[in-house]
């Protein structure tokens, strides 16, 4: 029997993937399809399902795509470890899901009694919302420190520049500059350095960040701050010479 074959276009439909998504795991050697059509698409086979699989659940665990795919090419690629991982992963998930609900209703019955919400209500049901979108409470509470630390005007200084910088990410993706480029690489040590002050240099928040973006899309987990493009763009910069380290 022939083994089922995907081209890229139809494993994104299954997946609920987009093309580019699954374009940049090839680019980067995460995830490199089989082989070739006679007419030059990219096919997929089912052993390439299988390690996208481990791949998308362990980018839920907030794991960088590079520790990614040394974790899969070395002794941790076992599927039923990373199907109980991903599963301990939704259990976090659904108790902090359940919290929101919790405040959530403390707030519709407030309001049913014709009483404004409470200033702590307010605060709590708008923690629980932060954190029922892949911030873990000890994510969310490292945040917090960093930004009590600077005060609303260093967080003001750390948005204005990382905007700064995700224009010129911008600018240099509509240009088709190669993000190996020395200023490109400038540009994306420049943007890490801004966020690791930001997230005081916590790097499982910088990851979880990261995933929200991926997750929610850049526009609207940035508030408009990145663009899908720029944000692209920014990881192929980190993708290719970057290494955090700048």
């Amino acid at each position: 029997m022939t083994e089922q074959c995907w081209k890229i276009g139809e494993l994104a439909t299954a997946t609920g993937l987009t093309v580019r998504t699954l374009r940049h795991f090839h680019q980067i050697g995460l995830l490199c399809p089989a082989g070739r059509s006679p007419a030059g698409h990219r096919l997929y086979t089912g052993d390439d399902v299988r390690r996208l699989y481990r791949i998308l659940a362990l980018r839920e665990l907030n794991m960088p795509l590079g520790e990614i795919a040394n974790h899969l090419d070395g002794d941790g690629a076992d599927l039923p470890a990373a199907i109980e991982r991903q599963l301990a992963q939704a259990e976090r998930q659904i108790e902090l899901h359940r919290r929101l609900h919790r405040q959530l209703q403390g707030l519709v019955q407030a309001l049913r009694e014709a009483r404004e919400p409470s200033i702590d209500q307010l605060i709590q049901a708008m923690e629980a919302m932060m954190q029922a979108k892949h911030l873990s409470p000890e994510h969310f509470a490292s945040l917090r420190r960093r930004h009590v630390e600077v005060g609303d005007a260093g967080f003001a200084r750390w948005r204005d520049r990382m905007a700064e910088l995700a224009a010129r990410a911008a600018e240099y993706a509509e240009r088709g500059t190669d993000p190996a480029d020395p200023e490109v690489q400038d540009l994306a040590g420049e943007w890490f350095t801004a966020v690791t002050e930001m997230t005081g240099d916590d790097r499982s928040v910088l990851s979880a960040l990261y995933s929200k973006i991926d997750r929610q899309g850049a526009e609207a987990a940035t508030k408009g701050l990145l663009t899908t493009a720029a944000w692209e763009y920014l990881k192929r910069a980190f993708s290719v010479g970057f290494g955090g380290s700048r």
